[in-house]
């Protein structure tokens, strides 16, 4: 990126004779000012800008009280209407406010948030904002005289004031400070830079240049005075590094998203679902899945705010909030989400997609979303998503054990071409091979924070047979007795009813199944409803351990002179990725699972395909590095110890990258194996 300086000559043709003033109001913003202010000047085009969506709900509620003739047409405009709702205001916006608007008599009124910033091009005579740091401050101003020959006042006012009728709903996403109830706030900004910035306005409004034009030179002082300083007060808050690797840890590695709100604060929003829900969401009439609904973005403050006001008023068995998340237990399925109520305000924080329920939620065209125990529910919906249907895109086909890792490990070496349905439509792809992505990258992690001692060549061998092991072992759990008897079964009824392939006497990895015939999606289930399948993927990382131990130990040991410790991780490397192919959090089992399992009884035709998977993947593996055979040693493994995949902690870091590549690895040629099938 190259900073270009502007010179004084060039800014004067860029600004033209436009003139924009800028003022600091003591006073907090309400209807009356607005309306006032249009009364006095003869305002035509007016944009108002709050803060927050509540804020902004507030003030045009009491502009719409004082408009007793309707001669103002104020349109509201913020982040919580319905995409289509949204994108017609602001198409009409850039019609009202655009360059060369013409007076028709009218008073237009835009009441917003800060979603104008960017992105519309738009303008106005006067602009009543609420205070933000600077770098906002501009940016809204931006909206303002926009255009050469125009001429406009900005106001700016600490707080916005509305009627006690609409002090409800505009105070709806500021949450209290519990330690300091009168402690102001400037959400959703950091308090120090609206400070500074307010600091800044009120010496210019108290100036000779108040009544100036404020130019680019001004504006980029302003910048420099607020935001320098408040550079500098991040910089404090960022130096906790130990307190952010804990809360990096937990949400990265161990799933905690209580955890991951700590890292994403600024962004602190959850998505807001809302149906009158039956019973039960899986009721085969009446499924409701969330993913295929639209949802409102809602800061969590905001929620925190309804779930006290909620507690507080003592609703008895009634609930406000529930959190939608997958079946405990059920990551290797395709199983419908399941609502649980909020019972606490931690849980409400740490939750992703929340149900509301409907009785304390209204929408409309012109207000928007509204939220709380004092709202009257309209029999509002979350709406179905746009239609983005990609047609037959998951639709399974049945591959044997050995065919399957033989596919994947092709994804691995060779770049393809296919073609794919993307939303109804084919569309050719072209897949590099995956050993081209990641090789070079894996190979420098290794020399550079583990075997430093080693060449790059040989350092990219090692991972490219990380990433083998990995393939070879993370279907091993498949090879059970009774995931074979199901999935085998199945197939059997796919090629008597559906047409679909002859299992023969295959030892499979996947079966024929397409999820969009109702025909297949009935039968499956009821074949699942009585033979359950079990679980594969940590029963994989289980017995990689076995597979491990006899071929990349000896390696580590005899090849690279890796001491104990660094055997062990990675060792563990390989068996992270293959416990957490599917699910990124998979944590192991525990005593209550070991008691469910018991043991894994392998089919007896299990070491012959891992025999042969062995000798096709080795065929072409370049000839850097050599394996010795491996094989599992038994056909029954009882369980008698937990088996706990977070093994590793900050201080293995480097073994943390590692992990992540090669899952990386495994996941993106498992991926792609399926698309073979298109060529």
């Amino acid at each position: 990126m190259e900073i270009i300086q502007i010179e004084d000559a060039d800014l004067q043709v860029i600004e033209g004779d436009r003139c924009r003033t800028f003022q600091a109001v003591s006073r907090p913003l309400n209807a009356s000012i607005i309306l006032n202010d249009i009364q006095v000047y003869g305002r035509k085009r007016v944009i108002v800008i709050c803060n927050t969506v509540s804020q902004a709900q507030g003030l045009f509620r009491d502009l719409e009280e004082l408009n007793h003739n309707e001669r103002l047409h104020v349109t509201l405009l913020h982040s919580r209407f319905l995409p289509e709702h949204r994108a017609q205001k602001e198409t009409d916006l850039k019609t009202i406010f655009a360059q060369d608007w013409k007076d028709d008599g009218n008073c237009y009124v835009l009441i917003s948030t800060q979603v104008i910033e960017a992105g519309i091009n738009i303008t106005c005579q006067v602009m009543h904002t609420q205070l933000c740091p600077m770098n906002s401050l501009l940016q809204r101003a931006g909206r303002c005289a926009r255009f050469l020959g125009e001429r406009g006042e900005v106001f700016i006012y600490p707080t916005v004031e509305v009627n006690p009728a609409s002090t409800v709903i505009a105070i709806a996403d500021l949450e209290e400070d519990e330690s300091d109830p009168k402690k102001q706030s400037f959400l959703p900004y950091p308090k120090e830079t609206c400070e500074l910035t307010w600091q800044v306005l009120e010496v210019h409004t108290q100036s000779a240049q108040a009544n100036k034009n404020v130019g680019f030179r001004t504006e980029e002082a302003w910048i420099n005075q607020v935001h320098t300083a408040e550079d500098l007060l991040q910089q404090r808050k960022q130096n906790n590094q130990m307190q952010f690797e804990q809360h990096f840890e937990a949400a990265y590695f161990r799933g905690d998203q209580s955890a991951a709100g700590e890292l994403i604060r600024s962004v602190d929003n959850r998505s807001l679902f809302v149906w009158e829900q039956t019973p039960m969401i899986d009721i085969e009439e009446k499924t409701i899945d969330p993913r295929n609904l639209l949802a409102f973005s809602v800061p969590i403050s905001t929620l925190c705010k309804a779930w006290r006001e909620f507690q507080s008023s003592g609703f008895g068995g009634d609930w406000i909030f529930k959190r939608i998340e997958l079946p405990k237990k059920k990551s290797e399925t395709y199983s419908q989400p399941v609502c649980t109520a909020i019972t606490s305000r931690a849980a409400l924080v740490s939750s992703i997609q929340i149900l509301v329920n409907p009785r304390y939620l209204y929408y409309d065209e012109h207000i928007g979303l509204l939220i709380g125990i004092n709202e009257f529910g309209n029999g509002f919906a979350s709406p179905p998503k746009p239609q983005r249907f990609i047609k037959n895109e998951y639709c399974y086909h049945m591959d044997t054990y050995v065919g399957h890792l033989g596919c994947m490990w092709t994804c691995w070496r060779n770049s393809f071409e296919t073609t794919r349905l993307k939303n109804g439509e084919s569309a050719d792809t072209a897949y590099s091979s995956v050993r081209d992505e990641l090789l070079t990258a894996g190979g420098q992690l290794i020399k550079s924070k583990i075997f430093p001692h080693i060449q790059q060549q040989q350092a990219e061998a090692l991972f490219e047979l990380l990433v083998l092991l990995a393939i070879f072992t993370h279907d091993l759990g498949k090879l059970q007795v009774k995931w074979q008897e199901v999935m085998r079964g199945w197939q059997a009824i796919a090629h008597t009813s559906f047409q679909a392939k002859n299992p023969k006497a295959y030892l499979l990895a996947h079966t024929d199944y397409n999820p969009e015939s109702q025909e297949q999606k009935t039968a499956l289930k009821a074949h699942e409803k009585k033979h359950q399948r079990p679980n594969h993927a940590i029963e994989s990382a289980y017995l990689a351990q076995d597979i491990l131990n006899q071929c990349l130990v000896p390696l580590l040991e005899d090849y690279f002179s890796a001491d104990k410790e660094q055997i062990q991780y990675i060792r563990h490397t390989v068996i992270l990725a293959v416990g957490r192919h599917h699910s990124a959090w998979t944590g192991g089992w525990q005593e209550a699972d070991l008691t469910r399992i018991k043991t894994i009884q392998l089919h007896p035709q299990a070491q012959q395909v891992i025999a042969q998977s062995w000798k096709t993947m080795l065929r072409y593996l370049p000839s850097t590095l050599t394996l010795p055979p491996a094989n599992l040693s038994k056909n029954i493994y009882p369980l008698k110890r937990e088996f706990d995949l977070n093994r590793f902690t900050n201080d293995q870091i480097e073994y943390l990258q590692l992990y992540l590549l090669v899952v990386r690895g495994l996941r993106l040629c498992d991926q792609r194996s399926v698309q073979l099938h298109n060529i």
